[in-house]
C-alpha cells in the first residue's frame, strides 16, 4: 500500500512539473497599446474682442483734391449668430498725410477717428462685412500770409472689407471707405469741403 501510495505521489509531481513546463512555454500575452486621442480641432469663431495695425492710402476731394497715406490702429468686437451672420462694433484712429493745394490754398487731414457699427457674413475663417458710422476729424487750412487755420469736423464714413484668419489669433484685412467731414468756413481760407476715399490693409490679433 505505502508503495502504490509513493507511486501515486511521484506520478503527480511529474504531471505537475511537466504541466508547468509547457505552461512556461506559452507565449505571454500583452494588451496592445491604447489607440492615441484623437482632438479634433476647434471651430473658429468670430465672436470675441480684437485690436490691430492699419495703414494705405487715401484720394481726398471736396473744395481742394489730398492725397496722401494713412497709418493707425482700431479695435472692436465681433459676435456671431448660429446662422453665420457676425454683428459688432469697432472704433480706429489714423494719422495722414493727405495734402494739397489749389488758388494758393494747401488743405490737409491731419487725422481721422471713427465709431462704426459692421455686419457680415462668415465663412468658417473668411469675413465679408458692410461698415459704416460717425467720423471725426482734423481739417487744416493755409492760406496767404499764411495764415492757418484748424478746424475739428463731425461727419460719416461707411465701406465694405474682407477679413480672413491666418491662425486662431492672427486676422488679416482689407477694406475700402469713404468719409465725408462736410463743409468749414475759415476766415481766410473760406469754405472748405474734406471728403475721402480710402484703401486700408491691416493685421489684427483675435483674443
Amino acid at each position: 500500500m505505502l508503495r502504490i501510495r509513493g507511486l501515486g505521489a511521484s506520478a503527480i509531481a511529474l504531471v505537475a512539473g511537466a504541466g508547468m513546463a509547457v505552461a512556461a512555454d506559452f507565449p505571454t500575452y500583452e494588451a496592445p497599446p491604447s489607440s492615441p486621442v484623437y482632438n479634433a480641432t476647434s471651430a473658429f469663431t468670430w465672436t470675441g474682442p480684437y485690436a490691430g495695425l492699419t495703414g494705405g492710402y487715401g484720394w481726398g476731394g471736396g473744395t481742394v483734391s489730398h492725397n496722401g497715406w494713412i497709418a493707425g490702429a482700431y479695435a472692436g468686437y465681433n459676435f456671431q449668430t448660429d446662422t453665420n451672420l457676425v454683428v459688432g462694433v469697432e472704433g480706429d484712429i489714423t494719422a495722414t498725410g493727405k495734402s494739397g493745394s489749389s488758388g494758393g490754398v494747401t488743405v490737409s487731414n491731419p487725422w481721422n477717428g471713427t465709431v462704426r457699427g459692421r455686419i457680415g457674413y462668415a465663412a468658417d475663417r473668411f469675413l465679408l462685412y458692410g461698415t459704416g458710422g460717425l467720423a471725426l476729424g482734423r481739417v487744416k487750412a493755409v492760406s496767404a500770409g499764411p495764415t492757418t487755420e484748424t478746424a475739428t469736423r463731425a461727419g460719416w464714413t461707411a465701406g465694405v472689407g474682407v477679413e480672413a484668419a491666418l491662425s486662431q489669433n492672427i486676422v488679416a484685412r482689407g477694406e475700402l471707405r469713404h468719409t465725408s467731414l462736410g463743409s468749414t468756413t475759415f476766415p481766410s481760407a473760406g469754405t472748405v469741403s474734406t471728403s475721402s476715399n480710402d484703401v486700408m490693409v491691416g493685421i489684427g490679433f483675435k483674443y
